[in-house]
């Protein structure tokens, strides 16, 4: 083979070569791009969990101030039912003492009241024989 049949094929092995070191470098290019992208897949799989995550934990808060609210104003009307049950109590025994106080009066009055009948009985019985003196008195006088 002549000299330039013999730098032809240099140079064509030379490029083959220089392909193949390509075409290496290609592969592991194309290596590291397919990793990439996994990488990628996996970083925005993540940051998708975590932003449900995020979502998640802000309804949570959401929820817990509603109930913190709920809490509050049920807290606010036991308050005020608790008050509402010691006046309550209060007139109940305020009533109580009142009912006890007139069924004392009422017997005291009714003691009071068959005590004055008796009285009564016994001036009526006295004035009926002072009648019936009186008449005897009258007849005999008249006799």
């Amino acid at each position: 083979p002549n000299l330039n049949q013999r730098l032809f094929v240099t140079l064509c092995v030379f490029q083959v070569t220089e392909l193949e070191c390509v075409s290496g470098q290609t592969a592991g290019v194309k290596t590291q791009k397919t990793e990439l992208n996994q990488t990628i897949e996996e970083l925005e799989a993540e940051l998708k969990a975590r932003e449900e995550e995020l979502e998640n934990l802000k309804q949570e808060v959401e929820e817990a101030s509603q109930l913190q609210t709920q809490k509050e104003s049920l807290t606010q009307k036991l308050q005020e039912t608790e008050l509402r049950s010691a006046e309550l109590e209060s007139q109940l025994l305020d009533l109580e003492q009142r009912l006890e106080n007139s069924q004392l009066e009422s017997e005291s009055f009714r003691r009071s009241l068959r005590s004055l009948l008796e009285l009564l009985d016994g001036k009526i019985f006295e004035l009926s024989e002072l009648r019936d003196s009186l008449a005897k008195l009258m007849e005999s006088d008249s006799s």
